[in-house]
Protein backbone atom coordinates (compact mmCIF):
# COMPACT_ATOMS: atom_id res chain seq x y z
CA UNK A 1 0.00 0.00 0.00
CA UNK A 2 -0.16 3.28 0.08
CA UNK A 3 -3.18 4.49 -1.83
CA UNK A 4 -4.84 5.81 1.30
CA UNK A 5 -6.22 9.29 0.57
CA UNK A 6 -6.97 12.15 2.93
CA UNK A 7 -10.41 13.53 2.06
CA UNK A 8 -10.03 16.84 3.85
CA UNK A 9 -13.02 18.56 2.26
CA UNK A 10 -15.17 16.58 4.70
CA UNK A 11 -15.86 17.26 8.35
CA UNK A 12 -17.80 15.56 11.11
CA UNK A 13 -20.87 16.41 13.15
CA UNK A 14 -21.76 14.30 16.20
CA UNK A 15 -25.32 14.18 17.51
CA UNK A 16 -25.34 12.59 20.95
CA UNK A 17 -27.62 12.07 23.91
CA UNK A 18 -30.71 10.15 24.90
CA UNK A 19 -32.90 11.83 22.26
CA UNK A 20 -30.32 11.79 19.43
CA UNK A 21 -32.27 9.40 17.21
CA UNK A 22 -35.67 10.90 17.96
CA UNK A 23 -34.32 14.36 17.17
CA UNK A 24 -32.53 13.41 13.93
CA UNK A 25 -35.53 11.45 12.65
CA UNK A 26 -37.35 14.75 12.44
CA UNK A 27 -34.68 16.42 10.30
CA UNK A 28 -33.19 13.75 8.01
CA UNK A 29 -34.53 12.23 4.80
CA UNK A 30 -33.28 8.72 5.65
CA UNK A 31 -34.81 6.37 8.24
CA UNK A 32 -32.37 5.94 11.13
CA UNK A 33 -34.29 2.94 12.43
CA UNK A 34 -32.90 1.04 9.43
CA UNK A 35 -29.30 1.92 10.32
CA UNK A 36 -27.42 -0.93 11.96
CA UNK A 37 -24.21 -0.55 13.92
CA UNK A 38 -21.14 -0.84 11.70
CA UNK A 39 -23.00 0.30 8.60
CA UNK A 40 -23.35 3.65 6.88
CA UNK A 41 -26.39 5.40 5.41
CA UNK A 42 -26.72 8.38 3.11
CA UNK A 43 -29.27 11.12 3.61
CA UNK A 44 -29.86 14.87 3.75
CA UNK A 45 -31.06 17.66 6.01
CA UNK A 46 -33.62 19.89 4.29
CA UNK A 47 -35.12 23.26 5.05
CA UNK A 48 -38.87 23.76 5.23
CA UNK A 49 -38.98 24.20 1.44
CA UNK A 50 -37.46 20.75 0.90
CA UNK A 51 -34.12 22.17 -0.26
CA UNK A 52 -31.01 20.43 1.04
CA UNK A 53 -28.94 22.26 3.58
CA UNK A 54 -26.46 19.37 3.34
CA UNK A 55 -26.26 15.72 2.44
CA UNK A 56 -24.22 13.26 4.45
CA UNK A 57 -23.05 9.79 5.35
CA UNK A 58 -24.10 8.71 8.85
CA UNK A 59 -23.20 5.87 11.19
CA UNK A 60 -24.17 4.95 14.73
CA UNK A 61 -21.97 5.50 17.75
CA UNK A 62 -22.45 4.26 21.29
CA UNK A 63 -23.93 7.58 22.39
CA UNK A 64 -25.62 8.71 19.18
CA UNK A 65 -24.67 9.32 15.56
CA UNK A 66 -21.76 10.65 13.52
CA UNK A 67 -22.42 12.51 10.27
CA UNK A 68 -19.76 13.10 7.60
CA UNK A 69 -20.60 16.20 5.53
CA UNK A 70 -18.78 18.97 3.70
CA UNK A 71 -16.49 20.70 6.17
CA UNK A 72 -17.71 24.11 4.96
CA UNK A 73 -21.27 23.22 5.99
CA UNK A 74 -20.56 22.00 9.53
CA UNK A 75 -21.13 25.40 11.16
CA UNK A 76 -24.24 26.27 9.09
CA UNK A 77 -25.73 22.85 9.88
CA UNK A 78 -25.07 23.25 13.60
CA UNK A 79 -26.62 26.72 13.51
CA UNK A 80 -29.65 25.37 11.63
CA UNK A 81 -30.27 22.31 13.82
CA UNK A 82 -29.34 24.22 16.96
CA UNK A 83 -32.58 26.19 16.68
CA UNK A 84 -34.56 22.99 17.22
CA UNK A 85 -32.37 20.78 19.42
CA UNK A 86 -32.97 22.94 22.50
CA UNK A 87 -36.21 21.03 22.95
CA UNK A 88 -34.42 17.65 23.04
CA UNK A 89 -32.05 15.84 25.37
CA UNK A 90 -29.39 15.80 22.66
CA UNK A 91 -26.30 17.80 21.71
CA UNK A 92 -24.44 18.85 18.57
CA UNK A 93 -20.64 18.74 18.39
CA UNK A 94 -18.22 19.65 15.61
CA UNK A 95 -15.58 16.89 15.54
CA UNK A 96 -13.82 18.08 12.39
CA UNK A 97 -10.64 18.94 14.31
CA UNK A 98 -10.65 15.54 16.04
CA UNK A 99 -11.45 13.21 13.15
CA UNK A 100 -10.04 12.91 9.64
CA UNK A 101 -11.76 11.27 6.69
CA UNK A 102 -9.58 8.88 4.64
CA UNK A 103 -10.50 6.98 1.50
CA UNK A 104 -9.28 3.62 0.22
CA UNK A 105 -10.20 1.94 -3.05
CA UNK A 106 -9.65 -1.51 -4.50
CA UNK A 107 -6.85 -0.10 -6.64
CA UNK A 108 -4.66 0.06 -3.53
CA UNK A 109 -1.81 -2.40 -3.32
CA UNK A 110 -2.64 -5.40 -1.10
CA UNK A 111 -6.18 -4.10 -0.69
CA UNK A 112 -7.55 -6.94 1.51
CA UNK A 113 -4.48 -6.80 3.74
CA UNK A 114 -4.75 -3.03 4.08
CA UNK A 115 -8.39 -3.32 5.15
CA UNK A 116 -7.54 -5.99 7.70
CA UNK A 117 -4.73 -3.94 9.17
CA UNK A 118 -6.88 -0.84 9.48
CA UNK A 119 -9.74 -2.72 11.11
CA UNK A 120 -7.36 -4.27 13.63
CA UNK A 121 -5.21 -1.24 14.40
CA UNK A 122 -7.60 1.73 14.31
CA UNK A 123 -10.38 2.51 16.76
CA UNK A 124 -12.20 4.72 14.24
CA UNK A 125 -14.97 3.81 11.83
CA UNK A 126 -14.02 1.75 8.75
CA UNK A 127 -17.05 1.84 6.49
CA UNK A 128 -17.81 0.46 3.05
CA UNK A 129 -19.34 3.34 1.09
CA UNK A 130 -19.59 1.77 -2.36
CA UNK A 131 -19.81 -1.68 -3.87
CA UNK A 132 -16.93 -0.67 -6.19
CA UNK A 133 -15.58 -1.22 -3.47
CA UNK A 134 -14.57 1.99 -1.76
CA UNK A 135 -14.05 2.37 1.97
CA UNK A 136 -13.82 5.39 4.22
CA UNK A 137 -11.90 5.46 7.48
CA UNK A 138 -13.01 8.10 9.98
CA UNK A 139 -10.09 8.23 12.38
CA UNK A 140 -8.52 10.38 15.08
CA UNK A 141 -5.10 8.98 14.14
CA UNK A 142 -2.73 10.61 11.68
CA UNK A 143 -2.28 8.24 8.74
CA UNK A 144 0.39 8.11 6.07
CA UNK A 145 -1.23 8.83 2.73
CA UNK A 146 -0.12 8.37 -0.84
CA UNK A 147 -3.29 8.37 -2.89
CA UNK A 148 -4.78 11.19 -4.90
CA UNK A 149 -8.11 12.54 -3.65
CA UNK A 150 -8.94 13.63 -7.21
CA UNK A 151 -9.33 9.97 -8.19
CA UNK A 152 -11.76 9.51 -5.30
CA UNK A 153 -13.95 12.37 -6.46
CA UNK A 154 -13.85 11.05 -10.03
CA UNK A 155 -15.01 7.64 -8.77
CA UNK A 156 -17.87 9.29 -6.91
CA UNK A 157 -18.94 11.23 -9.99
CA UNK A 158 -18.86 8.04 -12.07
CA UNK A 159 -21.33 6.56 -9.57
CA UNK A 160 -23.50 9.70 -9.59
CA UNK A 161 -22.57 10.75 -6.06
CA UNK A 162 -22.25 14.45 -5.31
CA UNK A 163 -22.04 16.44 -2.08
CA UNK A 164 -23.78 19.71 -1.41
CA UNK A 165 -21.29 22.47 -0.59
CA UNK A 166 -21.36 26.19 0.16
CA UNK A 167 -22.20 26.99 -3.48
CA UNK A 168 -25.22 24.68 -3.62
CA UNK A 169 -26.62 24.58 -0.08
CA UNK A 170 -30.41 25.15 0.07
CA UNK A 171 -30.65 25.08 -3.72
CA UNK A 172 -31.83 21.57 -4.59
CA UNK A 173 -34.55 19.10 -3.64
CA UNK A 174 -32.94 15.69 -2.81
CA UNK A 175 -34.31 13.97 -5.92
CA UNK A 176 -32.47 16.51 -8.09
CA UNK A 177 -29.16 14.87 -7.12
CA UNK A 178 -30.69 11.38 -7.30
CA UNK A 179 -30.60 10.87 -3.53
CA UNK A 180 -33.65 8.60 -3.81
CA UNK A 181 -31.74 6.37 -6.26
CA UNK A 182 -28.94 6.05 -3.70
CA UNK A 183 -31.31 4.97 -0.92
CA UNK A 184 -31.05 8.29 0.89
CA UNK A 185 -34.78 9.06 1.12
CA UNK A 186 -37.39 7.09 3.05
CA UNK A 187 -40.95 7.59 1.87
CA UNK A 188 -42.43 5.62 4.77
CA UNK A 189 -40.66 6.93 7.89
CA UNK A 190 -43.10 9.74 8.61
CA UNK A 191 -42.62 13.46 8.99
CA UNK A 192 -39.37 15.39 8.86
CA UNK A 193 -38.63 18.98 7.94
CA UNK A 194 -39.24 19.46 4.21
CA UNK A 195 -40.90 16.03 3.90
CA UNK A 196 -44.11 17.37 2.36
CA UNK A 197 -42.22 18.92 -0.57
CA UNK A 198 -39.98 15.87 -1.07
CA UNK A 199 -42.96 13.48 -1.01
CA UNK A 200 -45.02 15.66 -3.33
CA UNK A 201 -42.20 15.66 -5.86
CA UNK A 202 -42.04 11.87 -5.69
CA UNK A 203 -45.74 11.13 -6.04
CA UNK A 204 -47.35 14.14 -7.72
CA UNK A 205 -44.67 16.27 -9.30
CA UNK A 206 -42.54 16.12 -12.40
CA UNK A 207 -38.81 16.24 -11.76
CA UNK A 208 -37.72 18.66 -14.44
CA UNK A 209 -34.22 19.26 -13.08
CA UNK A 210 -32.10 16.14 -12.72
CA UNK A 211 -28.51 15.15 -12.05
CA UNK A 212 -26.47 14.82 -15.24
CA UNK A 213 -22.91 13.57 -15.69
CA UNK A 214 -20.49 14.60 -18.38
CA UNK A 215 -16.96 15.64 -19.30
CA UNK A 216 -15.51 19.04 -20.02
CA UNK A 217 -12.00 20.21 -20.90
CA UNK A 218 -12.61 23.74 -19.63
CA UNK A 219 -11.52 24.76 -16.14
CA UNK A 220 -14.97 25.62 -14.82
CA UNK A 221 -15.73 25.72 -11.08
CA UNK A 222 -18.68 24.42 -9.11
CA UNK A 223 -21.47 26.93 -9.48
CA UNK A 224 -20.76 27.64 -13.17
CA UNK A 225 -23.89 28.07 -15.28
CA UNK A 226 -24.72 25.80 -18.20
CA UNK A 227 -26.89 26.92 -21.12
CA UNK A 228 -29.13 25.00 -23.51
CA UNK A 229 -28.57 25.23 -27.30
CA UNK A 230 -30.88 28.26 -27.41
CA UNK A 231 -28.64 30.11 -24.96
CA UNK A 232 -31.05 29.95 -22.03
CA UNK A 233 -30.01 28.82 -18.56
CA UNK A 234 -30.26 25.03 -18.21
CA UNK A 235 -28.64 24.50 -14.82
CA UNK A 236 -25.46 24.60 -12.77
CA UNK A 237 -22.32 22.53 -12.29
CA UNK A 238 -22.28 21.27 -8.71
CA UNK A 239 -19.15 19.09 -8.76
CA UNK A 240 -16.08 18.71 -10.96
CA UNK A 241 -12.97 16.51 -10.87
CA UNK A 242 -10.54 16.67 -13.74
CA UNK A 243 -12.63 16.52 -16.90
CA UNK A 244 -15.60 14.86 -15.20
CA UNK A 245 -18.45 16.97 -13.86
CA UNK A 246 -21.93 16.67 -12.40
CA UNK A 247 -24.64 19.23 -12.96
CA UNK A 248 -28.31 19.66 -12.15
CA UNK A 249 -29.87 20.34 -15.56
CA UNK A 250 -33.28 20.49 -17.13
CA UNK A 251 -34.01 17.09 -18.63
CA UNK A 252 -34.58 16.52 -22.32
CA UNK A 253 -31.35 17.86 -23.84
CA UNK A 254 -28.20 15.96 -24.75
CA UNK A 255 -26.01 18.90 -25.71
CA UNK A 256 -25.30 22.00 -23.66
CA UNK A 257 -23.09 25.09 -23.69
CA UNK A 258 -20.84 26.83 -21.22
CA UNK A 259 -21.27 30.59 -20.99
CA UNK A 260 -18.25 31.06 -23.28
CA UNK A 261 -19.96 28.98 -25.97
CA UNK A 262 -18.00 25.75 -25.41
CA UNK A 263 -20.17 22.76 -26.34
CA UNK A 264 -20.40 20.01 -23.71
CA UNK A 265 -22.32 16.78 -23.53
CA UNK A 266 -24.05 15.44 -20.45
CA UNK A 267 -26.32 12.47 -19.83
CA UNK A 268 -28.81 11.90 -17.07
CA UNK A 269 -27.46 9.95 -14.10
CA UNK A 270 -29.07 6.53 -13.64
Amino acid sequence: MNNLMKLDTFGFLAVTGRDAQKFLQGYTTCDLEDLDGGHVQTGAVCNIKGRMLCNFLICREADGFLLRIRRSLIEPTIAFLGKYIVFSKAALEDRSEILTCYGLTETADNFPQALHEMSQQDSGHLLMVSEAPRFELWSSENKKTGGDSLSWTQAELTEGIVWVDETSTEEYIPQMINLHGLGGISFSKGCYLGQEIVARMQYRGELKNRLHLGTCDAAVPSGARILNPAGKSAGTIIAKAGQAFAAVLRAGESEYLLEDGTVIKATESA
